[in-house]
């Protein structure tokens, strides 16, 4: 996320050179608004990753609604990708559960974007991970986990 950090500020100075002050906050900011005025960030929110009380061991648990992703050709996944990471830092600071719901998905990332999204889930992101669940898992769920899995032991 520090790359894209960058190139915004590149460009935003290039476009506006009067501008000296732009923090990573403006950066998040700008994200989360995007152009539609926040309506990606609100869906993300309350459909796509969401707390959904504690486990338990009174720890956050998170629910992940890969069945609730929108088409890929009316939203830009890396954008996405920046809400759900933006809504994760909430809760990397301690322990959490994620619970990933994937059954009866109608649009699938591909393995590009699935393996960008893991880069970018720096340590922080994968330290405090306890449980992670897989509910109603298709194939393709699956043969991901199964890949991964050689890699992440």
């Amino acid at each position: 996320m520090e790359e894209q950090y960058r190139a915004w500020r590149r460009k935003m100075l290039d476009q506006h050179p009067d501008q000296t002050e732009l923090t990573f906050a403006d950066f998040r900011t700008h994200v989360m608004q995007g152009d539609d005025n926040g309506r990606l960030l609100n869906y993300v929110n309350a459909n796509v990753i969401f707390q959904a009380g504690v486990d338990f061991e009174s720890k956050p648990m998170l629910v992940f609604c890969a069945c609730s992703l929108p088409s890929p050709n009316e939203v830009d996944y890396e954008r996405l990708l920046n809400l759900v990471l933006f809504r994760l830092d909430e809760f990397v600071e301690s322990d959490y559960t994620v619970v990933m719901l994937s059954s009866g998905a109608k649009h699938t990332v591909g393995w590009q974007w699935m393996g960008k999204a893991y880069h970018r889930l720096d340590r922080r992101y994968r330290k405090n991970v306890k449980s992670v669940y897989v509910v109603h898992p298709s194939m393709w769920t699956k043969l991901v986990f199964r890949v991964l899995g050689t890699f992440v032991r």
